[in-house]
């Protein structure tokens, strides 16, 4: 059993979260639940590990060794998130190639205001930005991009592949951060 899965267990009183609860947890925290120890304290799932944070502006601590989560792992859990400029990992918006995109958790994509998904290995416009105006402009990306083009099976196989690379690369900065 993980030291989440623990935790999430010795307390047994789980309370509501309210609005402002929720705009204070990292979009990378896939579990989460509120309890009072006399304050309000949220804690949160990160990797296998389990962090806790009461302040609102202080810092997420790892439960074991009460050591603090630096704001830079925090952020590099996220794919991509040496692409991204003016990253919020509470709000979940950053800016790539100039437009503001937003982390969706339920997909675990970044995708722009109109809900494409965004593709860091192309430009914003190939494939997510624009729409073709006609079967020609199709017909000639699709033969000058070749294997470029948008394959949801694809690109549900690259975003697990990426998920599986930053939950390896979170567990090695815990395990660096604890020893």
């Amino acid at each position: 059993m993980s030291h989440w899965e623990l935790t999430y267990n010795q307390y047994p009183t789980k309370l509501a979260p309210t609005t402002e609860d929720a705009h204070n947890i990292p979009v990378i925290f896939p579990n989460w639940f509120i309890t009072d120890k006399g304050d309000r304290v949220r804690f949160a799932q990160f990797g296998n590990e389990a962090v806790w944070n009461i302040d609102p502006d202080g810092p997420w601590v790892y439960l074991q060794t009460n050591l603090a989560v630096p704001h830079e792992v925090l952020e590099a859990a996220l794919p991509y998130s040496n692409q991204l400029v003016d990253l919020d990992i509470y709000s979940r918006l950053a800016t790539y190639n100039g437009k503001i995109i937003a982390w969706h958790r339920p997909t675990q994509t970044w995708k722009y205001r109109n809900y494409r998904t965004v593709h860091f290995n192309q430009t914003p416009t190939e494939g997510t930005n624009s729409a073709l105006n006609s079967e020609e402009e199709a017909s000639e990306t699709s033969s000058n991009e070749g294997s470029e083009k948008s394959d949801p099976d694809v690109d549900t196989a690259q975003v697990e592949d990426l998920l599986k690379q930053a939950e390896t690369t979170v567990t090695s900065a815990i395990q660096k951060l604890s020893s």
